[in-house]
């Protein structure tokens, strides 16, 4: 009996689909994000303050939409990071305070599998989910170092390595997992234009493990870095249909 009202359960699904409105599409989108660090163990400890820097993303979809159900792919430039802060500290030098903003850019291809509904003519919501991969293009480090009963202000700045080797900071391929709610209007029969927001969350250790091996910093300090953003985008999408409705 199990079988048999699986079997029903798909050959109802799978004709809905066959005889809904089935469409390939292609569009672009842009935006602003807001991204931050989630630091673990003794790098939580270490940067007590972790705030999240603004920053701008961009770039092309492509998906099926069958009935209410899309898959949805394509290739974004996306600005990731943040900003994050050390409570005062002792060393030689004497009581310090710590600051950096760290930006990053990340060729980011997203799997999303998602659900949309018309609430009436030309308006509707949807929301997608799935994982996302990342793959690191470079970045910069602007940090800051201040001493107690010193008016010097210590600057410095370093470039982000992506990749496999011992000098290269951060994995050269992150993966994150994607949530996204949002709305849409037709703006006619092919035409669409939607606006999202979406939650990257990373689920990896961003740093190469082959850096943390060699570097002493790791031996003092336990932990690990995600990344986490916000991204808000509006988006225009146009339809190839290749089903009508039955």
């Amino acid at each position: 009996m199990k079988h048999l009202t699986g079997f029903l359960l798909l050959f109802g699904l799978t004709f809905s689909a066959l005889h809904a409105q089935n469409s390939f599409f292609i569009g672009a989108n842009g935006g602003v994000n807001f991204s931050k660090f989630k630091h673990t163990v003794d790098l939580a400890e270490l940067y007590s303050t972790s705030n999240a820097l603004t920053g701008v993303n961009g770039g092309f979809t492509a998906g099926f939409e069958i009935g209410n159900f899309t898959l949805t792919s394509g290739l974004q430039y996306i600005q990731k990071g943040g900003h994050y802060e050390t409570d005062n500290f002792q060393d030689t030098e004497g009581t310090g305070f710590f600051s950096a903003d760290e930006r990053l850019h990340f060729l980011t291809i997203p799997v999303l599998i998602g659900y949309r509904k018309n609430m009436d003519s030309n308006f509707g919501f949807s929301i997608a989910m799935g994982p996302s991969f990342n793959i690191g293009l470079g970045g910069k480090i602007d940090e800051t170092t201040e001493f107690f009963g010193s008016d010097e202000i210590k600057e410095e700045n370093f470039t982000v390595a992506f990749g496999n080797s011992v000098n290269d900071d951060y994995r050269s391929t992150q993966v994150g997992f994607q949530i996204t709610p949002g709305i849409f209007f037709d703006i006619n029969e092919k035409s669409k234009l939607t606006f999202n927001i979406t939650w990257d969350i990373g689920l990896n250790d961003v740093f190469n493990p082959r850096y943390k091996q060699a570097n002493t910093f790791f031996d003092e300090f336990d932990g690990n870095q995600f990344n986490r953003s916000t991204i808000l985008t509006v988006g225009y999408e146009y339809h190839f249909s290749f089903g009508d409705k039955y």
